[in-house]
């Protein structure tokens, strides 16, 4: 028996990859014959590097680094992949992210996407034909201009002084023009790929400000302006480039990094975790498995909207495998994941237990769960040969 172990982080208590250890470890306590390939995975936002760099399937990759400017203002040192020459695949939380900064100094009024601009400048001038970003995390909600700038846009206020960078969300309301003719010429012909797991659009009560603002520091009051802002630059934008990306699905993700990368390098927005499995070669090594096991910190039914088991799930289904999800707690509708290709789901809490001590944990918990699922699927196939 091949079994593919392709799990999420367990958020707070274990990586993808020590994930993936314990279930390793728990099936091979009880059967030393069957054989494991670990593949760790990501939905494709913050956390995407690391995801990368543990994968045994991503062969020939160079871990390099920059320094930048980060949401504040403050120099950050950022990591990025380069990958078979001319392709580089970058994680936006890693310049402009949410948790460069402690909670109790976020502002998103203030954050600006410069630092992800400066990667992305820095990859098209060594040559890259191909780069892949990935979205999530993001401490801004500046629309891009911040990213813009870095790649050469110009922005001027209604008196025509030049709009200083690095840009933030505060500077949106300013924006009456746009001057492209110093963009990165690359900007437009490289191919560009992001990561986009919300269908959220730039504008409205569903949009980038309103649905994210908050968990970056946004009140109300700031909420209020930076909506405002952000109805301003999408009018000289759309009007400027013609090109309406408001209701794009993903317009909104990252602050509207979606609908910056629409504007301005044409992207194409895909779910992070098929981006995430198409890297590691996914479909190859799963279509050489007789099971998979996948899972995350809890299963329920927002898990269906772009979590990275469900589409492990979807590639496993595609090449007839089975699929059996662990995680750490089942939440309601975590029935309807049977819907989306997960045929059995195991928790791993034993007994009633606190979210404290499963957390704490997690690995000893997964190893034992593993252990009883291999013992289970064991005595079945004992009774299917009778």
């Amino acid at each position: 028996m091949k079994i593919v172990i392709a799990i999420d982080s367990f958020k707070g208590s274990c990586s993808a990859l020590q994930a993936c250890q314990a279930i390793a470890s728990g099936i091979m306590r009880y059967r030393k014959d069957i054989g494991i390939y670990q593949l760790p995975i990501a939905d494709g936002g913050e956390g995407l590097l690391q995801i990368l760099d543990e994968s045994p399937s991503l062969p020939g990759k160079v871990k390099r680094s920059l320094n930048v400017i980060g949401p504040y203002g403050q120099a950050i040192q950022a990591e990025y992949f380069s990958l078979e020459g001319q392709k580089t695949i970058i994680e936006m939380a890693q310049a402009c992210g949410l948790e460069l900064t402690p909670k109790a100094q976020r502002n998103a009024s203030k954050a600006s996407s410069f630092g992800l601009g400066q990667l992305v400048r820095h990859a098209l001038d060594e040559g890259s034909a191909h780069i892949i970003i990935g979205l999530g995390g993001s401490a801004t909600n500046d629309g891009g201009i911040g990213f813009a700038q870095a790649l050469g846009a110009r922005f001027y206020d209604k008196d025509e002084r030049l709009i200083p960078t690095p840009a933030c969300g505060e500077d949106l309301i300013r924006v009456a023009r746009i001057d492209v003719s110093q963009l990165h010429p690359e900007a437009s012909t490289v191919r560009f790929e992001a990561s986009c797991d919300v269908n959220n659009p730039l504008l409205g009560s569903t949009g980038a400000t309103w649905i994210y603002g908050p968990q970056k520091g946004a009140n109300t009051a700031q909420l209020t302006e930076l909506e405002r802002g952000m109805e301003n630059y999408h009018r000289v934008l759309t009007q400027a480039l013609g090109r309406d990306v408001n209701s794009t699905p993903g317009a909104g993700a990252a602050g509207g990094m979606g609908a910056a990368l629409l504007w301005f390098t044409n992207a194409t927005l895909r779910p992070g975790i098929e981006l995430v499995l198409e890297l590691l070669n996914a479909k190859k090594i799963i279509s050489d498995a007789d099971l998979v096991i996948t899972g995350e910190g809890k299963l329920d039914e927002q898990s269906s909207y772009g979590k990275a088991p469900v589409g492990v799930a979807a590639l496993a289904a595609a090449n007839n495998k089975p699929v059996i999800a662990i995680a750490g707690s089942l939440g309601e509708g975590a029935a309807l994941l049977h819907q989306h290709h997960i045929d059995a789901m195991w928790s791993i809490c034993p007994r009633p237990i606190s979210l404290d001590d499963a957390m704490q944990n997690a690995q000893a918990l997964l190893a034992d769960t593993a252990e009883s699922l291999i013992r289970t699927l064991t005595v079945g196939s004992r009774l299917s040969s009778q």
